[in-house]
């Protein structure tokens, strides 16, 4: 796809802003990279593909930044079993009308930013090495994967408020979603690859001004306090509905 160089540099330029919140909230960037790429003209498929890709790349510095910090018992239950169900659920995806699928991503997404603005955490259910959590992070990470992989995200925007409201650290819940959305995400994107529906021409330097935004995020998310964090999760959710919405009802 040929975009003017205007449309391009709006491109770059939103892409760098909200990688910084996603450095800093460590929820991958692709559920606003998708519809803005849809609203530019980009075939569905080709536009999830490429915010997965995305989402690769900052995450990978995410979790990089993030290692020494990360709760594995916390993250293996949540990630592997993401990572299964992404490309079942971008398998699933060419069978569902585009605009159930962006309404379905715009659902999810407010219903998240309106828990995490506006509910009061609950006690933590039980340590998270024990089974019954793991039971729970198995089921949100099949759930969260299998969406992402259908809706071209990575899942952060649906973990990350449910671990908040369940009481967790928004910081360590920051670093455990970042190893789950990294690996999500490429499960999801290798499914679209493989199916022929990704341009390296569009996605290389998108993936830059990522990086570069992301690089960002990860510096400010030490320098900011909890709830600053989780304000900055629910309001970034708000708006991606907002739009995701928005664009549904223009199909």
């Amino acid at each position: 796809m040929e975009l003017s160089l205007s449309v391009q540099l709006f491109l770059f330029l939103v892409t760098f802003a909200f990688s910084v919140i996603g450095g800093i909230t460590g929820i991958g960037i692709a559920t606003v990279i998708v519809p803005i790429l849809i609203l530019l003209g980009t075939p569905l498929p080709f536009a999830k593909a490429t915010a997965l890709w995305i989402n690769i790349g900052v995450m990978s510095l995410s979790v990089l930044k993030k290692w020494r910090n990360i709760n594995f018992s916390l993250a293996l239950p949540l990630t592997i079993s993401a990572f299964l169900f992404a490309p079942l659920g971008a398998k699933v995806s060419f069978y569902l009308p585009e605009r159930l699928q962006l309404f379905l991503l715009a659902s999810f997404v407010l219903l998240s930013a309106l828990g995490v603005l506006f509910l009061k955490p609950k006690a933590r259910i039980g340590g998270v090495t024990k089974a019954g959590f793991v039971k729970v992070g198995i089921l949100l990470g099949s759930f969260a994967g299998f969406v992402g992989g259908m809706l071209g995200i990575g899942g952060g925007i649906i973990v990350n408020p449910v671990l908040i409201m369940l009481g967790f650290d928004p910081l360590m819940v920051s670093s455990v979603t970042s190893v789950m959305v990294l690996l999500s995400s490429f499960s999801g994107w290798v499914t679209y690859l493989s199916l022929g529906h990704f341009s390296f021409k569009l996605a290389l330097p998108l993936l830059v001004c990522a990086l570069a935004g992301s690089y960002i995020g990860n510096h400010l998310s030490q320098r900011i306090s909890k709830e600053a964090v989780k304000r900055v999760v629910g309001y970034f959710a708000l708006l991606v509905a907002i739009v995701t919405y928005l664009k549904a009802l223009t199909l």
